[in-house]
């Protein structure tokens, strides 16, 4: 975040550019001084993560829990100190910044580009709501957005180091953000066709199963069909033979009965 060197706000300034309440101007000045205590256990914590080690590392992370509810402080605060003066330019910075320290990034990029783009603003003001507007869209992976509040900045300062550095790294994170964007859809493609060939597969198996299935219930009809015709001839053959047998016995019978010539 790029620091702007009006935290410390005197009586007079915030009286000579906004018609503010006494309230006000006394929240104002408060949140300056709780920002400032925020920045300082901020460092310290920074100081002991570089020194590492366990026992660092802990007191670090006691001061950034600090530190954040200082900036919370803070926020409420400056929102206060614009009660009713809503468009105190240099409070609306501070918050800004505050809520950019409390990872508020969305929030924090629609306070600064407020700030920006108030062209009656200070000129060096506008372009460190520039910057930071740039930085807040790049925590939100907005690298195309960063990129153009990048530019906006060094057309109001183009000679800020910072600025131009951040645009560049912008840069080179959007051009990642496509590369894998791009593989991401090629991948997406690459698995509808692999889902689609899958499918179809499928669709082929289910069909030749039911093709399978189909041939075999007609196979066992067949055999049914076969089994039952056999079944009728059976029957067709064995009512033949019975009649053959009745004609058989009444032409026996038939012929036990005729008259034998006698001996004489």
């Amino acid at each position: 975040m790029k620091p702007f060197a009006l935290l410390c706000l005197t009586f007079f300034c915030i009286l000579f550019i906004n018609a503010q309440t006494i309230e006000e101007i006394a929240a104002v000045r408060k949140g300056n001084g709780i920002y400032q205590q925020a920045e300082k256990m901020r460092a310290e914590a920074m100081q002991l993560v570089e020194k590492g080690g366990e026992v660092n590392t802990r007191l670090a992370n006691e001061k950034f829990k600090e530190a954040a509810k200082l900036y919370q402080n803070a926020e409420i605060a400056y929102r206060k100190g614009m009660a009713v003066t809503k468009n105190f330019p240099k409070a609306n910075y501070n918050l800004a910044n505050s809520l950019y320290r409390q990872e508020k990034y969305e929030d924090a990029a629609n306070s600064y580009k407020y700030i920006a783009e108030q062209k009656e603003n200070d000129k060096s003001l506008r372009a460190s709501a520039f910057h930071n507007y740039g930085n807040s869209l790049l925590k939100q992976e907005k690298y195309k957005e960063s990129i153009d509040a990048y530019k906006n900045a060094l057309k109001l300062n183009p000679k800020d180091r910072d600025t131009k550095y951040n645009l560049e790294y912008a840069r080179q994170k959007l051009i990642q953000q496509q590369e894998q964007e791009q593989s991401k859809d090629n991948n997406d493609d690459k698995d509808k066709q692999e889902n689609q060939d899958n499918k179809e597969q499928q669709q082929e198996q289910n069909q030749n199963k039911d093709n399978k299935e189909q041939q075999q219930q007609q196979q066992q009809q067949q055999r049914q069909q076969q089994q039952q015709d056999k079944r009728q001839l059976d029957a067709l053959q064995q009512n033949e033979r019975q009649t053959q047998k009745k004609v058989a016995e009444e032409e026996m019978k038939r012929g036990g009965k005729s008259k034998q010539e006698k001996d004489w």
